[in-house]
Formats: structure tokens, C-alpha cells, sequence
């Protein structure tokens, strides 16, 4: 079934005015619906819509990543591996949220680069990123990788390192892979 929206009103059955109710059915597999994907396409330019979606997604990460890190930075200990060097908190809390915030945009690179207009399919965009998701964060040299491999390291020796370095280079992977896949949507779109 694909997904519907229906507007109800009854205006039999309350003495106080009409009353309105929304009815929403959405698809069975999740997606979103092809008539909606029409008309947020139709009223913008196919790749203007697209970048929206993609900035969906590094703010929900980034989001969810700042709310982790601030558990983490409220129940941990601020010293190091040994408990013999005191970390100062904030300048902790803050490499943790660099470091989250280029694991989410690492993450947006490499879902923008498994995903539609590059695999016109679910089907065969699933598989694609999870082995695309484990390099990203586990290969010498990715951002994110150097990013988290710099806190533990960091929280071993009790120093705090900023990483400004991986978050500008998953800054530049995530504008590469948001251009091409915009460009892409402009010619692929229907």
C-alpha cells in the first residue's frame, strides 16, 4: 500500500465546531513515499532538496553524539588511565564533541555514497554500506578513526588533543561526497 493521507471532518457529532482528525499511512517497508518525494522535489530544485535530506543527517548524529558525550564526561573520572594526571573537563568534553562531530560527518559521507542516486535500490544500498561503514571508522588514516584514536590515547597519558585535523578532513570527504551526489540527483531525478 503506498502511503496515504486522508483529512477527516465530522461536523454531525460535536456541538462544538467540526472536528478534524488525520489519518497517515505510511509505506510498509519505511521508505519514503514516492508522491511525498515528488513533491518536495517539485518545489525546489531536485538537488536543494537533496542537500536537506543530507543535513538531516550529520544534525541528528551530531545530536545524538553531544548527548553521549555529556554522560560520558558527567559519570567519568577526569584523569587519566593511572588516576595520577587530572584531565580538565571541558577541554575533555569539547575534544569529545569534535570527535563526534566528525564521526557524524564521516558517517553522512559514507551513507550519502551507498544510497540513492547512487544505488537506486534498498536492496543493494543496505549491504553496500555496511562494508563501506567498517573501513571508514577501523583503516589507519580515516578521520574518524584518528579522531577516537587520539582520545584514547589521550585519556591513557592524561592530555587532552583537540582534533581539528580529523574533523577537517571528514569536513572535506562529507562536501565531496554531498556534491557528487547532488550533482547526480539533479540528472537522475524523475
Amino acid at each position: 500500500m503506498d502511503g496515504t493521507l486522508n483529512l477527516l471532518t465530522d461536523t454531525a457529532t460535536s456541538p462544538s465546531g467540526p472536528q478534524v482528525s488525520l489519518d497517515v499511512q505510511g509505506p510498509p517497508t519505511g521508505q519514503l513515499p514516492h508522491e511525498a518525494a515528488q513533491l518536495l522535489t517539485s518545489s525546489t530544485r531536485p538537488a536543494r532538496a537533496h542537500l536537506v535530506c543530507l543535513l538531516v543527517a550529520p544534525t541528528t548524529a551530531a545530536a545524538l553524539g553531544a548527548a553521549a558525550t555529556l554522560v560520558v564526561t558527567l559519570i567519568s573520572d577526569p584523569a587519566s588511565a593511572d588516576h595520577r594526571t587530572r584531565v580538565p573537563l571541558p577541554a575533555a568534553a569539547a575534544a569529545g564533541l569534535l570527535a563526534t562531530l566528525a564521526c557524524a560527518l564521516l558517517g553522512t559521507a559514507v551513507g550519502a555514497l551507498t544510497n540513492w542516486p547512487l544505488l537506486r535500490s534498498p536492496g543493494r544500498a543496505v549491504p553496500a554500506m555496511l562494508p563501506a561503514a567498517l573501513p571508514a571508522v577501523v583503516v589507519t588514516g580515516s578521520p574518524a578513526q584518528a579522531a577516537v584514536s587520539g582520545l584514547v590515547t589521550g585519556s591513557q597519558s592524561g592530555t587532552v588533543p583537540v582534533p581539528l585535523l580529523p574533523l577537517a578532513g571528514a569536513a572535506l570527504v562529507t562536501a565531496a561526497a554531498t556534491a557528487v551526489t547532488c550533482a547526480l540527483t539533479s540528472r537522475r531525478s524523475p
